[in-house]
């Protein structure tokens, strides 16, 4: 059972860097959408025009200056932040006992710390290592050499294959495959196509999240790297031997090709891809759909396919709305055109 969590509005401001006003004493016991109307719970407004909507005698947290006089809440300089403490306030945390399951399989030589917990039915192959506090939720299949750094949480049905390193403070989520082989053929169309062997790793640093059905090939040499503090959303596929920076984020079924490089603190927003060996340079965006066939400078934002700066990108996009009408006007100058020929044509007719 959850246990009930309970703040002051005077607690929540202390943690989240705001300031109290009205009834500051007022215990707030959760948090609630903007249309909501109960009184003990509290409602972030992320837009300020959502205090117009909100229920009288409700709490509120809200932009600073913002709140109007008789209600109670807290004013923050940042809404987004707030807004992400709060919801860790009251958060349910899930807690785990340390120990293996008894129906989990342990290869003898698999080395698993007494602080971490192996769930039902988890598979650990010879020569893992199993770092303090790290949770296998269940049914979790960790490969022969595979370690993973301490407090790392894996969630259900994760496949962690031959020789993956994985960092401290991580979170994989469910259906997540990191290590299969990477996608080497020599086409043969005749005899049927060659398989590439695929020998190397995939490494991934500290603080790192990735989403539910993510998969990460090996490399087929050396190492597949995502860098500490990458956050990386569900159906994401990351192909062998590319190199994700540090800090980076990609979003829903974005697709890295093969030895591609982003570097630091690029956004790779949702369906948007990067072709093999290209590199995205430092705090670089590529905008939803977008796919970036060849090098894109550090701190561009392209769009499009292939992708170009933004701007160009949008300026086509306006060009391309306004084909139909230009189509139209072709057509009626044709029409004139035709028309104005036609009668100049028996003018020479007559003369003649």
């Amino acid at each position: 059972m959850d246990l009930i969590k309970e703040y002051t509005i005077t607690r929540i401001a202390e943690l989240t860097g705001g300031n109290a006003v009205g009834d500051v004493g007022r215990v707030i016991k959760g948090i609630q959408g903007p249309g909501g109307t109960d009184p003990d719970l509290i409602v972030v407004c992320r837009k300020t025009g959502n205090l117009t909507g909100v229920g009288a005698g409700v709490p509120v947290i809200a932009s600073s200056g913002s709140i109007p006089g008789g209600v109670s809440g807290v004013e923050v300089p940042d809404v987004e932040k707030a807004f992400a403490e709060v919801l860790g306030l009251f958060r349910s945390e899930r807690s785990y006992e340390p120990g293996v399951h008894f129906s989990a399989v342990v290869d003898p030589g698999a080395c698993v710390s007494p602080s971490a917990c192996i769930g039902p039915l988890c598979c650990l192959g010879e020569g893992c290592d199993i770092g303090d506090d790290v949770v296998l939720e269940a049914q979790v299949f960790v490969s022969p050499g595979v370690r993973i750094g301490p407090r790392t949480l894996v969630e259900a049905n994760v496949v962690l294959r031959d020789r993956t390193l994985i960092g401290g403070d991580c979170i994989i989520h469910s259906g997540a495959v990191i290590g299969c082989d990477g996608f080497g053929f020599l086409p043969d169309f005749d005899k049927g196509h060659v398989k590439i062997p695929q020998i190397g790793r995939v490494h991934i640093g500290d603080h790192v999240e990735i989403g539910a059905c993510v998969t990460i090939d090996r490399a087929t040499v050396e190492e597949t790297v995502i860098g500490s503090g990458t956050v990386i959303d569900d159906h994401v596929h990351v192909g062998h031997n590319a190199r994700i920076g540090e800090n980076c984020i990609l979003i829903a079924m974005t697709g890295i090709a093969g030895s591609a490089v982003l570097k630091d603190g690029v956004i790779m927003a949702a369906r948007s891809g990067v072709a093999d060996h290209v590199t995205v340079g430092e705090r670089a965006q590529v905008a939803a759909n977008g796919g970036a066939t060849r090098d894109v400078p550090p701190g561009a934002t392209v769009s499009g396919f292939p992708a170009r700066d933004h701007r160009e990108e949008l300026r086509k996009q306006a060009f391309i709305r306004k084909l139909p009408g230009l189509s139209e006007a072709v057509k009626a100058l044709r029409a004139e055109f035709d028309a104005l020929k036609e009668k100049l044509n028996g003018k020479n007719a007559e003369d003649n």
